[in-house]
C-alpha cells in the first residue's frame, strides 16, 4: 500500500492556460518541486507544455511526473458534449504517453450566473449522466484508462444527495470519484463519513479543507462560492473542519494506494502567496506520515 502525495495548478491560483494573474508553468514545476512533491496534475490543458517530448523534458527537469488532468466542461446540454468529446481525446493521448492513467471531470454549467437554480431539473440531470458515460466509453474503451467524475461546490453535483444519485447512475467500473474533501465539507457534509461509506468507488482524493469560521460567514451573508475561495474559505490542512489525520489512518486501513492530491482554490493570487501554503501543507502531511 502507498499514498503518493501529489498536487495540482489549482493550489498555485492556475485555473487557465494562459492568465497574466498566474503563475508562469516553470515557476510553478520549481515550486512544487521544492515544496516536496513528486507528482503534479497538469492543470487546464496548454498550462503545462502539450507536446510529450518537452513535457517530459520539464517534468524531469524538477524530478516530478503527472497524476493526472482534470476537465471542466458543461455536461447538462447536447452541444456541451459534442465540444467536450474533441478535448477528451487531446487530454487523453497525451496522458497515454506520459504514462498517466486518471481524467478527472467537473461540471461546468453556468446555471448560477444565469440566475437558474443550481439543482438541476430532469432533463438537464439526464444529460449530465449521458454526457459522463460517453465521456467515460471514450476514457476507457480507446485510451485504457479511468475516468473521475469530481463533484464541485456551485455545480448540480454538489450535495451528498447529489452524489449519490450520480453513484447510482453511473456504473462503478466505468466512473469512479475524485473525491474532494473540501468541496463536500463546504456543503455541511460530513466527508470522512462518506469517504468510509463510498470509498469502493474513490481511487483518487483531492486533499483539501474548509475554514469552519469562514464557511459560517458566507453562509451567513450567502455569499457566492467564488468570492468565498477568494476569501480564503479553503484553507491549509489542519487548519479547517477535516481532521486528516483520521482520513490518512482511514485509508491506511483499507489498503488504499493512490494519489492524494493537494488543492487549495485560491485563484486569482499573488504569486508569492502559493508556495508557503504549498509546503506548509507538505510538511504536515509528512507529519502523518505520508
Amino acid at each position: 500500500m502507498a499514498i503518493t502525495v501529489a498536487t495540482a495548478p489549482d493550489s498555485w491560483g492556475v485555473w487557465y492556460a494562459d492568465d497574466p494573474r498566474q503563475v508562469g508553468y516553470r515557476r510553478y514545476l520549481a515550486e512544487v518541486q521544492a515544496a516536496g512533491y513528486s507528482h503534479t496534475e497538469t492543470g487546464p490543458y496548454g498550462y503545462l507544455p502539450t507536446d510529450p517530448h518537452q513535457l517530459a523534458d520539464e517534468l524531469a527537469a524538477h524530478d516530478l511526473a503527472l497524476c493526472g488532468s482534470a476537465l471542466v466542461h458543461t455536461l447538462t446540454t447536447a452541444a456541451g458534449l459534442q465540444s467536450l468529446i474533441p478535448r477528451i481525446h487531446q487530454t487523453c493521448a497525451l496522458l497515454v504517453a506520459m504514462g498517466s492513467d486518471h481524467v478527472v471531470l467537473m461540471d461546468d454549467s453556468d446555471r448560477v450566473e444565469q440566475n437558474m437554480p443550481r439543482a438541476l431539473d430532469m432533463a438537464s440531470w439526464d444529460q449530465l449522466i449521458a454526457s459522463t458515460l460517453a465521456v467515460a466509453r471514450v476514457v476507457a474503451g480507446d485510451y485504457g484508462l479511468k475516468l473521475l467524475f469530481h463533484p464541485h461546490v456551485g455545480t448540480g453535483i454538489e450535495t451528498e444527495t447529489e452524489v449519490e444519485r450520480l453513484l447510482d447512475d453511473t456504473p462503478g467500473d466505468l466512473v469512479g470519484l475524485c473525491f474532494d474533501f473540501g468541496h463536500h465539507a463546504y456543503t455541511g457534509a460530513d466527508a470522512l463519513a462518506f469517504m468510509r461509506k463510498h470509498h469502493a468507488r474513490i481511487p483518487y482524493y483531492h486533499f483539501k479543507n474548509v475554514d469552519p469560521d469562514l464557511l459560517n460567514r458566507i453562509n451567513a451573508e450567502k455569499i457566492d462560492f467564488i468570492k468565498g475561495f477568494q476569501m480564503g474559505v479553503m484553507c491549509e490542512l489542519d487548519k479547517g473542519v477535516v481532521d486528516f489525520t483520521q482520513v490518512v489512518a482511514f485509508l491506511r486501513q483499507i489498503g488504499y494506494d493512490g494519489y492524494a492530491v493537494v488543492e487549495q482554490d485560491m485563484y486569482p493570487c499573488p504569486p508569492d502567496k502559493p508556495f508557503p501554503i504549498a509546503r506548509h501543507n507538505r510538511t504536515v502531511l509528512a507529519r502523518l506520515g505520508l
